[in-house]
């Protein structure tokens, strides 16, 4: 009996023991609370920096072409976030930042957030920061790496944030649009350069008065796609771009930029000679056409589409008189130090090479 009597004591102390041993060997840590305003911040997208660099310059492909060449790129995922007390819950190594949620009840001098997604290829969380200034609402996009303390913020061209950015398959770029809320068909894209330490720079850029940017795809690191439209989605047009067909200031465009003027007659009335006045006005992939006749009606005038082939530049008519969109188109090309163009005035000249006059 005694024995027996030492046995259970023996194993109540060994047990008791392990338990002790069990506790003190998983210590609580205590992890920081952060806020973000602790965290370091990087805006990056300068319109000054984009305007220092190469433009992208879109030609325009088929549907199926557009289809055919999009590539497996890193899509945002969207993983489900911790929440308490109306707050998102992220950890960050060894620290946990708190985001107050995005709710109907957003006040002056207060930013609150809205969680859009997770980039797996970045380690980046994005979020889009809310806020009220003067009455009027603001937000902007931000990515917050989930490995360091770290928030980048894509400035936006407008009062609203950019669309949720497209990485390239390789993640070499990033590829954001913007679509202004007041201006219709006044859209912009920036490329930003994924660096080795997953920080990002300004690469190039794109903006247009003609259509809204419906989507953004890869054509691999190198080519890049949109489908765009001038008619709120009614139809569409596709178009890519080489990024690094150029290393000049705005484009392979940039060789036509500027003003042009010609002054061409067309016949014989019974009050004097009837002639048309063209006045061009290009930058980058945009034209815009002024004329003024005698005898002639005034037709066509307004914006214009500027894309390179075979070593011409291509004006095609892109406003809203329905019967120049097939007849509104003028060439342009470059020989020695003067420029010429075909297309205009009458039946006489319109297959002719005039030289322009360039201010």
């Amino acid at each position: 009996m005694r024995n027996i009597t030492q046995i259970l004591m023996a194993s109540t102390i060994l047990v008791c023991c392990t338990k002790e041993k069990k506790v003190t060997s998983e210590p609580i840590v205590q992890k920081e609370i952060v806020d973000v305003k602790d965290l370091k911040h990087v805006e990056v997208g300068f319109e000054e920096k984009f305007e220092t660099l190469p433009l992208l310059d879109f030609t325009e492909i088929t549907k199926n072409e557009y289809d055919d060449l999009k590539s497996i790129a890193h899509p945002i995922t969207n993983p489900p976030l911790q929440s308490r007390n109306g707050n998102y819950i992220l950890e960050i190594n060894d620290k946990i930042l708190q985001l107050k949620k995005l709710t109907n009840t957003l006040k002056e001098e207060e930013i609150q957030y809205d969680y859009l997604g997770f980039y797996p290829s970045l380690h980046m969380y994005a979020f889009s920061a809310n806020s009220i200034a003067d009455y009027l609402g603001f937000s902007e996009l931000n990515l917050i790496n989930a490995t360091n303390p770290s928030v980048y913020s894509i400035i936006s061209p407008g009062d609203n944030k950019v669309e949720n950015p497209v990485i390239s398959p390789n993640t070499k770029y990033l590829a954001y649009c913007y679509n202004d809320i007041y201006d219709k068909n006044k859209s912009f894209l920036g490329i930003l350069n994924i660096n080795s330490d997953k920080t990002f720079t300004e690469y190039r850029s794109f903006s247009s008065d003609n259509f809204n940017i419906k989507d953004v795809v890869w054509f691999g690191d190198d080519y890049i796609g949109i489908k765009v439209t001038d008619d709120e989605s009614k139809t569409f047009k596709y178009y890519k771009a080489n990024l690094s067909l150029s290393n000049n200031k705005s484009s392979n465009l940039s060789g036509i930029d500027g003003n042009y003027n010609i002054h061409v007659e067309t016949e014989a009335t019974s009050t004097g000679m009837a002639s048309i006045s063209y006045s061009f006005k290009i930058k980058g992939n945009e034209a815009i056409l002024e004329t003024n006749t005698y005898h002639e009606p005034i037709r066509c005038n307004g914006k214009y589409l500027v894309r390179e082939n075979n070593k011409m530049f291509e004006l095609s008519y892109n406003d809203k008189e329905d019967n120049c969109k097939s007849s509104g188109i003028f060439y342009i090309k470059k020989e020695g130090a003067k420029y010429y163009i075909k297309g205009i005035g009458s039946e006489a000249t319109i297959q002719e090479w005039l030289e322009l006059e360039k201010s």
